[in-house]
């Protein structure tokens, strides 16, 4: 073989070589070509509704902030953080003649952000990725529930010291009051009997002790009078035995 073919014969294998490494690349392109992150649709959404997303159409910066994302310019859009009262239900993204949409959560998308690199779908026979026409971002507030959790906490906290002042002046009732906190509850009706009744029964008690002891008055004094009468006897039986 002469030195001419042989180097033909090396640029022949040289080019088939190169012409399968294309045709390889391409065919990974293509597979490559559409977001396994996102649901592709043809035609165009331009409401949440629309998109069957739940919620409604979210704005920036007050609901939700991105980087990138400038219509028919960009190609990719990146969605870098969400408010903390927004729940997002979608992210529409429409270039050329369809549209992605991207639901966190799902397909490999992240439930929270960032999420970036979301994109239209492929178009075209070389599968290109087109400018962005427009996108969309659908979302649902939380606020409903953060209030009526604020006001389950406001209503417990308002129910125990009322509790607590019923069990203190149960426990507790003056003279002034017993007659009334006896009625309102059987409970503290015996209580209030109970206690009551101490003051009472030791009011009684002092008052016939200091009954007895004025009347015992006389009884001293009689019992000084025999003694005085003994005295007297004896000392005049001890007079008439010296006579």
């Amino acid at each position: 073989m002469t030195l001419i073919r042989r180097r033909s014969l090396r640029a022949a294998v040289a080019g088939a070589l190169l012409a399968t490494g294309f045709v390889l690349g391409t065919a990974t392109a293509h597979a490559a070509a559409e977001d396994p992150r996102a649901t592709r649709h043809d035609g165009n959404a331009s409401t949440c509704a629309g998109a069957k997303l739940a919620g409604t159409t979210l704005t920036a910066p007050g609901d939700y902030t991105f980087t990138r994302g400038k219509l028919d310019d960009d190609q990719y859009l990146d969605i870098v953080s969400v408010s903390p009262d927004i729940t997002v239900t979608g992210i529409v993204v429409k270039g050329g003649n369809a549209y992605n949409v991207y639901e966190p959560g799902k397909l490999g998308l992240s439930n929270t952000p960032p999420w970036t690199d979301l994109r239209a779908p492929a178009t075209g026979k070389n599968d290109n990725i087109p400018q962005l026409s427009h996108w969309f971002v659908c979302g649902i507030g939380k606020t409903t529930t953060s209030t009526s959790t604020s006001a389950a906490r406001t209503s417990t906290t308002t129910t125990a010291p009322a509790t607590s002042t019923s069990a203190v002046s149960t426990s507790t009732p003056s003279r002034s009051t017993a007659g009334t906190t006896a009625s309102s509850s059987p409970a503290g009706a015996a209580a209030v009997a109970a206690t009551s009744e101490t003051p009472k029964a030791t009011a009684r008690d002092a008052s016939d002790l200091a009954h007895t002891g004025f009347d015992g008055g006389w009884l001293i004094g009689l019992g000084a009078a025999l003694v005085l009468g003994g005295a007297a006897l004896v000392f005049l039986v001890r007079a008439r035995r010296k006579a």
